[in-house]
């Protein structure tokens, strides 16, 4: 059961770490959420291969 939790919470952060890329990229001047939003998306895929490679066990 833990396992599949890191795998949702995994998936969940990457997509709303690659939503506010999509949202705030446009803005030039405004770079911060494009940040955030990258940071989001990197520590989701972590918690995501972390959970898949969990399950393979």
């Amino acid at each position: 059961m833990k396992k599949g939790l890191k795998i949702i919470g995994g998936a969940i952060a990457t997509a709303i770490g690659i939503w506010l890329i999509v949202i705030f990229a446009s803005r030039v001047l405004v770079f911060l959420e494009g940040i955030v939003g990258i940071a989001v998306a990197g520590v989701g895929a972590i918690i995501l291969a972390i959970g898949i490679s969990e399950l393979k066990e």
